[in-house]
């Protein structure tokens, strides 16, 4: 794997090798369809007392933002994660009667099993047929930006000034600033590096990161082509391969490694 540091923007670049890359998605959407992001940096405030939840992609930018996990556990533990955050809320459950939070998760646990229904974290039936793995054939040729790098750190804090809004939600930039949940932050920065052009006149293909389930290394591809109204091209990524998730003993793995009860699990 060729790396190396851009002589023109100081982002740490990784060269292409037309890896194989998996993501999960609904079957009616398909492998490789997401809807187009048009906002970056904070969302616009509105006149609702309540705010909504962020719902971009830590990486998102202005347009069209894939993300692509290394492998198919990597991938899973992924989009588990909103069913995790619905386990995690028990401990404040529990603490709001004090219990301790294994006794209340095995009291919900039983009260699920004696009125046969399912706990609130459950991966449900319709989940699982909703979806498929999908085995994706990565770019051939070009150049990611490695995100958690002190290059690319050090680079990005000297680009993202010339970013509207960046000075606002940002002064000093570190590996949490790339890593956390603030989308503000996050979208920013790759909208800045979206908009580079590297030292051999490419755009970035995207963002190469850790997964912060630690399973592995995901992408963040940015579908240029699309965004401009053009055809699938050569080096774009395209679908291999596809099966329903849960058959998968991958996907039961990293559900079990998360204690996440899969419901009318099929063989």
């Amino acid at each position: 794997m060729t790396t190396r540091t851009c002589t023109k923007t100081g982002l740490r670049l990784v060269e292409a090798a037309d890896e194989r890359g998996f993501r999960v998605a609904k079957d009616r959407y398909g492998a490789l369809s997401v809807p187009q992001n048009t906002i970056v940096g904070p969302l616009p405030i509105t006149s609702t007392t309540k705010a909504s939840p962020d719902r971009r992609g830590r990486f998102d930018t202005l347009g069209s933002t894939i993300y692509i996990a290394e492998s198919s556990r990597c991938a899973y533990a992924e989009v588990l994660v909103g069913f995790r955050k619905n386990r995690a809320a028990i401990a404040k459950a529990a603490e709001s009667i004090g219990w301790t939070v294994d006794d209340y998760i095995a009291q919900v646990l039983d009260d699920a099993e004696t009125n046969g229904i399912d706990v609130p974290w459950a991966v449900s039936v319709d989940w699982q047929m909703d979806r498929s793995i999908y085995r994706i054939q990565m770019p051939a040729r070009g150049w990611w930006v490695k995100m958690d790098h002190p290059d690319t750190l050090a680079a990005l804090e000297r680009l993202a000034p010339t970013m509207a809004g960046m000075t606002e939600v940002l002064q000093v930039l570190t590996a949490g600033s790339i890593s956390g949940e603030n989308r503000a932050v996050t979208t920013l920065l790759a909208e800045v590096i979206r908009q580079q052009v590297l030292d051999d006149g490419s755009e970035a293909l995207g963002i190469s990161f850790a997964s912060k389930t630690l399973f592995g290394r995901c992408w963040a591809y940015w579908d240029h082509r699309f965004d401009n109204g053009l055809p699938p091209g050569s080096n774009d990524m395209r679908q291999l391969a596809s099966e329903n998730v849960g058959p998968d003993p991958d996907f039961v793995h990293v559900a079990t490694h998360y204690d996440l009860p899969l419901v009318g699990r099929h063989t």
